[in-house]
Formats: C-alpha cells, structure tokens, sequence
C-alpha cells in the first residue's frame, strides 16, 4: 500500500516540478535528487569511503568484514560523516520534518550494503526506536524511515516493533562518553513472542552514532532474545 502510494506521489511531484523546480535546501541550486530537496552534487559532497567500519577501533574494514578488536566487533556502514551538507541534511530531516530525505539515506546505505550483499547473508532490518513521548512530537521516527528506504531497494523485511524503549532516557547529544553507556543501559526491551528473531541475521538502523553505546546496547538485548549475527547501518557517523 504504502509503495503505491509513493508511486502516485511521485507522480503528482513530477507535474509540480515542470512548474516550480525545488531549489536544494543547501546551495540553493536544482534539487535534482530523487527527494526533491538537496540536489546531488550536495548529497555527494556529504558522502564518505563506502566500506563499512568497526563500531570499537572505528578503522574502515577494505574487502573483509572482520576486525581484531574483541569481543566480536560490530561493523557499521555509513553513509559519510557527521558533518558538512549531511549534517545539514539530518538536522532538516529531524527538526524540519522532511521525511524524503530519509528515504535517500535508506537508498545510499542499501547501494553499500549490495556490495557484500551475499556476504552479509542478511535476514530483516530493525530500526532503533524512539521513546513514545519523543514519537509522539517528532510524528515519525528517523531510523524508521531510513530503514525503509533501505528495504525497499533490498526487498528486506522491516520489523519497526520488535524493539521498544522501556523508559524515557536523556538525550545522548548531551551527555559525556563516559555517562551515554550508562543512560542507555537497559533501555530497551524486545517484543518478539513469534520468534522472529530466532537465528536470523539482523541489520540495526539509526541516523546519528557517536560512541556507539546506542548500537552496542541494542545490539546486545537483540542477541540475548536469540538473534544471530547482527550488523549496523546509519547515517552518519561522528
């Protein structure tokens, strides 16, 4: 439903645009992107190494999935680093509601991921959530819709309830490194009585990380429920 309610979106924007051509949100030039709101010379500019890195020591992984660093490292793919036009790009996503740009980060992050796609053996994507009164005043969650535009070019399944937040925490932005493991310890909760999460290999969504204590924990609550191996995708990376 929801895909073909893109389709005839698409359509109608496609008319709006012979009459009106957007204007990037960044430089101001033709937003020529399929979002209709950065153009690609931006989205480009915001883009880092395709190879996905190791959550731990944070040095890219070139033509191997496997890091030294114990315990198993957690590898992550990114679109670029937490800066420049991406920067500009999630803050509109997050505080100026254009949700279009979401879809873009999910389709760059699912062009890293078919590059190993056979390697990575992936199963479905769960998008970290966000705390309902957060939900609640945002109207979406990010790592949602990135995880869409994600599985809508690998044809994954997007399971958005199986994690959940079991308490309101404090914004990670704010706090120390030292203090983010300790805020965020605890704070999520699996909901999977079907067992979908048995054994299969699951991809993690968010839009931001920075220490990584978010990924690790969530992470770590998914295998304890009886996931198999599970990789990361986000956004960006500070």
């Amino acid at each position: 439903m929801r895909f073909a309610k893109d389709l005839v979106v698409q359509q109608v924007e496609g008319i709006l645009d012979l009459v009106y051509p957007p204007a990037c949100g960044i430089c101001g030039h033709e937003a020529d992107a399929a979002d209709r709101l950065v153009c690609r010379s931006c989205w480009n500019l915001g883009e880092g190494p395709p190879e996905p890195f190791c959550l731990t020591c944070r040095r890219f992984l070139v033509g191997s999935l496997t890091c030294t660093c114990p315990p198993p490292p957690i590898v992550v793919f990114s679109v670029g680093p937490y800066d420049g036009p991406l920067k500009k790009i999630l803050h509109d996503l997050k505080f100026a509601g254009l949700r279009p740009l979401a879809v873009t980060i999910g389709q760059k992050l699912a062009e890293r991921l078919q590059a190993g796609r056979a390697e990575l053996g992936l199963d479905l994507i769960v998008p970290v959530p966000l705390h309902d009164s957060r939900l609640w005043k945002r109207g979406f969650n990010q790592a949602g819709e990135i995880a869409y535009g994600i599985g809508r070019v690998l044809n994954l399944p997007i399971e958005p309830d199986i994690l959940y937040m079991t308490r309101k925490t404090h914004q990670q932005a704010k706090l120390a490194a030292d203090e983010r493991e300790a805020n965020i310890r605890g704070a999520y909760g699996v909901n999977d009585p079907g067992g979908r999460l048995a054994g299969r290999a699951i991809l993690v969504v968010d839009d931001i990380t920075t220490t990584g204590a978010t990924l690790r924990e969530v992470i770590r609550v998914l295998t304890v429920a009886g996931a198999g191996r599970a990789l990361a995708a986000v956004a960006a990376a500070a």
